[in-house]
């Protein structure tokens, strides 16, 4: 087991900074967050090592680069790393982490809505194997979790979206009045007191989750509602999607198979639908291959034996793990379904 860590929250990032808990740190940063705030940054870490946050980074290629870099600079098992940035690069940090000198500390700065309200949590990471997506990772959970709501304000619009995917998602898998008061909230998310209170809300859902099952053997895997077709959206668009926004689709996919298994009520798809898609209707893209796209479906660390264990929904706070075969029949719902709303 990871053991316990703290989520400090601030809306100072540089008095963050000044945390003693950054100190004898190397630093791995985003380079979006080098050049918006290298001067906060500079100077305060033992090596500073800057990385694209592009899907071709996160490979073991580039960790053994990074491994590299820090042995140069020195690293020892008593200093630390620190990362600054959003989820991708927090599953480099955090597998180099534990796989350097047999594991260290480390200590992360999420910088995306998506990394504080949902991957800052949990200690897990994954990374790509060329085109297979996180095959390869570990459990290695930071020390200590700092969430500045303040990056918010220069985050574009699409980054939004891709946030407020695993915030649906924890609401969606909860339900009930918290469901209402992040899906009403989140609208407002650019504001940074709004911002507090969802990341806060949607970390709290997913840390009821973890603390019953943090290695994924069992309620964990709820957690993953939407990620098995949106994965394979993001394989199937050469990782030009983003991950919540694969997630968002994912979930109304999801439901939509679950409509047309008769697992959900036509209202109950009606209801979740309303609430994605708008969030989702720019960002569709139209599938056209879709042998191509069940290929991706295949390689799905969840599928065994042309069998998917596909998460699906029956309404808001009852998601469940079904067993589906990789056939036609489910290429037949996945087309009628990008037929019907991914129009452009």
């Amino acid at each position: 087991m990871s053991g316990k860590y703290k989520v400090y929250f601030s809306n100072d990032f540089e008095k963050t900074l000044q945390n003693k808990n950054l100190k004898n740190s190397h630093l791995l940063v985003d380079r979006n967050i080098w050049n918006l705030y290298r001067n906060k940054i500079k100077n305060k870490y033992l090596s500073t090592k800057i990385i694209t946050a592009k899907e071709a980074n996160k490979s073991l290629e580039e960790v053994i680069k990074y491994i590299k870099f820090l042995l140069k600079n020195n690293i020892h098992k008593n200093q630390s790393i620190t990362v600054i940035g959003g989820a991708l690069v927090q599953d480099v940090g955090s597998f180099t982490a534990h796989i350097l000198l047999r594991g260290i500390n480390w200590i992360f700065v999420p910088t995306t809505i998506l990394a504080m309200a949902d991957s800052c949590i949990g200690s897990k990471s994954g990374i790509n194997v060329g085109e297979y997506k996180n095959q390869v990772g570990s459990f290695h959970a930071p020390v200590a979790i700092y969430i500045c709501p303040e990056f918010i304000q220069t985050l574009p619009e699409s980054e939004i979206v891709n946030g407020i995917g695993e915030i649906l998602k924890h609401g969606l898998i909860k339900g009930g009045t918290i469901f209402e008061k992040i899906t009403e909230e989140v609208k407002n998310i650019r504001n940074l007191r709004v911002a507090g209170e969802v990341i806060y809300q949607s970390l709290l859902i997913k840390k009821q989750i973890i603390e019953k099952d943090e290695l994924e053997k069992n309620v964990r895997k709820l957690l993953n509602y939407g990620h098995t077709f949106g994965h394979a959206l993001e394989g199937y668009t050469d990782h030009k999607m983003a991950h919540g926004i694969g997630v968002l689709i994912g979930m109304d996919l999801a439901n939509f198979i679950s409509l047309k298994e008769k697992i959900m009520s036509t209202s109950n798809f009606n209801k979740i639908h309303n609430y994605i898609f708008p969030y989702i209707s720019t960002y569709m893209v139209k599938v056209t291959d879709y042998n191509k796209y069940m290929k991706f479906l295949s390689r799905d660390k969840k599928a065994t034996e042309g069998e998917l264990n596909a998460l699906l929904s029956e309404r808001i706070g009852k998601v469940k793990i079904v067993r589906i075969k990789l056939d036609t029949k489910l290429k037949n719902y996945i087309k009628e379904y990008f037929n019907t709303y991914a129009r452009r």
